[in-house]
Parts: C-alpha cells; sequence; structure tokens
C-alpha cells in the first residue's frame, strides 16, 4: 500500500508541473505628466486706488509653473455677465497679462471673474491644481477726497466747528461728474443740545480779488448734531444730484447751536491732499476774514 501512496504522489506532482503557467498582469500606464499648473496670479487696477473721473486699467495676470509650457490654453474674463475677452491661447508666454480700460464714472464695483483651462492632452493639469485656475475679485474706483493716508489708517489732529468758525475744504475735478453726497469725519467730545445741526454745503470757487474765500453756494445738506458721537465716524449728508464741472469747488462745514461748543472735523496736517490753498477757516469772532492753513480735512465725495 506504502508503494502506491507514494505512487499516487509523483502522479500528482506531474500534473502541478505540466500545468500551462498563468499570464503575468500587464504593467500599469504610467501617470500623466503633471509638470505644470495654470495660474491666476491676480486682477487688479492701475492705479490701485483709482478716483472718480480718472481713467484707470483692470489688469489680470495668468502664470504658468512648472518644467513645461502647454501648447494652448483657453481664457476667460467677465466683468458681471458681460464677456470681455474668450480666446484660446496658441502661442503661450511663460508670463501673460490681459488689460482693459475703464473710466471711473462711479463706486460701483466690477465683479470680475477670470479662468484658464489647459487645451494640451499630452500634460493635463492634477485635480488638486484646477482650484488655481479660476479667481473671482471686485474691482471698484473710489470717492474722491481725503481719506486714505497710511495705508488707510486714520492718523488725524481734528479741530472744532464752532458758532463763531466755518472751515472750507476744496477738491478741483480733473472731468464732469453728478455730485450727490458728501461725507465728513467728525465727532463731539460734549454731547451736541438737541437744537444743534450740522450744515455741509458744496459752493464754487471764489471770485473775490485773491480767490480768498469761497464763492455762490450750490446746494446745502443738514445733520442732526445730536447723532454725531464722541467716537470719530464718517457722516454724510445726500442731496439732489449736482453736476459739477472740471474746476474747484469748497466744502464748508458750519455748526449751528444756542448752547454747544461744536463738532471737530478731523483733519491731517501738512497739506498731504493738495496744497496750502485748498483749506480755508473763518473765525467770525475774530476778524471775520478767510485764512488758508496748513493741513487737510477729511471728506469724501461722490
Amino acid at each position: 500500500m506504502k508503494w502506491l501512496f507514494a505512487f499516487a504522489l509523483l502522479l500528482l506532482a506531474g500534473c502541478i508541473l505540466d500545468a500551462p503557467e498563468e499570464q503575468t498582469l500587464s504593467e500599469p500606464p504610467p501617470p500623466p505628466d503633471y509638470s505644470y499648473d495654470l495660474f491666476v496670479k491676480d486682477i487688479y487696477s492701475i492705479p490701485e486706488y483709482p478716483r472718480l473721473t480718472e481713467a484707470y486699467t483692470i489688469r489680470t495676470t495668468v502664470q504658468i509653473y512648472g518644467r513645461y509650457t502647454p501648447s494652448a490654453y483657453s481664457i476667460w474674463i467677465l466683468d458681471g455677465n458681460k464677456t470681455l475677452l474668450q480666446e484660446n491661447i496658441t502661442d503661450p508666454a511663460l508670463f501673460q497679462y490681459f488689460e482693459f480700460e475703464y473710466y471711473a464714472e462711479n463706486t460701483q464695483p466690477h465683479n470680475m471673474r477670470v479662468e484658464v483651462q489647459s487645451l494640451d492632452p499630452a500634460h493635463p493639469e492634477p485635480e488638486q491644481n484646477l482650484e488655481n485656475n479660476m479667481m473671482r475679485k471686485d474691482i471698484k474706483a473710489y470717492p474722491i477726497g481725503f481719506y486714505d493716508i497710511y495705508n488707510w489708517e486714520y492718523n488725524w489732529f481734528y479741530d472744532a466747528v464752532g458758532m463763531q468758525v466755518k472751515q472750507a475744504q476744496a477738491f478741483t475735478l480733473q472731468k464732469p461728474l453728478n455730485v450727490s453726497k458728501i461725507e465728513v469725519y467728525v465727532q463731539a467730545r460734549v454731547p451736541p443740545s438737541p437744537d444743534s445741526k450740522l450744515l455741509i454745503s458744496l459752493h464754487e470757487k471764489p471770485t473775490s480779488w485773491g480767490n480768498i474765500g469761497i464763492g455762490d453756494r450750490i446746494t446745502v445738506g443738514e445733520l442732526d448734531a445730536t447723532e454725531i458721537s464722541s467716537t470719530a465716524s464718517w457722516h454724510q449728508v445726500e442731496f439732489e444730484p449736482v453736476e459739477l464741472s472740471n474746476t474747484t469747488y469748497w466744502i464748508v462745514l458750519e455748526f449751528e447751536s444756542l448752547s454747544s461748543a461744536g463738532v471737530e472735523w478731523y483733519r491731517a496736517e501738512g497739506n498731504k491732499f493738495g496744497e496750502v490753498y485748498d483749506t480755508q477757516m473763518l473765525d467770525v469772532a475774530g476778524y471775520g476774514e478767510w485764512e488758508y492753513k496748513g493741513f487737510d480735512f477729511a471728506f469724501k465725495l461722490e
């Protein structure tokens, strides 16, 4: 019996040796070449803070990182629902930018969207890079005025506007503008009495000898002075739109009250906004003459 068992084992071993070899699995295909990344780098304006009535440029930049430059890519640039550019770039450079000219007629933002997409099948982008292919950014113009020194941080001195004092700040337009709002940066250290009000008026330039003082009043707005707190903040008056031409105008503050000391209109020393001839004060209780001052008041106009 032992020899029969041994013989059976030999037959089994022979069957295993004679069995056909299993086919080896095919090698997986090489991964795609992820050697570049299309990147919408930035959307910005030139200058950085365009003001009303100024011409400016919106620029978008596209960067391509990596060892390869794709053979082509598509780009879409939109301003809100308006398509500014939709083009296939067949000879892309390592650095590419696109510019569009604008005119600052208002302060409404432009809702810019830029998107790029590769057209090169030999060098596709990885999924984790695709989030770099689109950017949304609001670009807008800013009011005319003096309010953005020191990187938009306030560093003001202040001056009171009382019953016996008028204060005036000039601005000059480069192009015509419809104006309907004036803002001033003020505070009231002593709470104004219920009868107090702050008058903010817009005037033409003077026609008197030496151009001292202010010209005829164009429009005026009134603020309840009790709404002005002890913490400095912006306060505005709105009025029917007034069409101004490309010349110089004056903003005048006047405080009226039977019992309150006044409010403080913040200013910066050194005529950072313009020149010494664009800020004046009138001390009614003194000589009754307008005087030029070496500082600028904080205001916005739009």
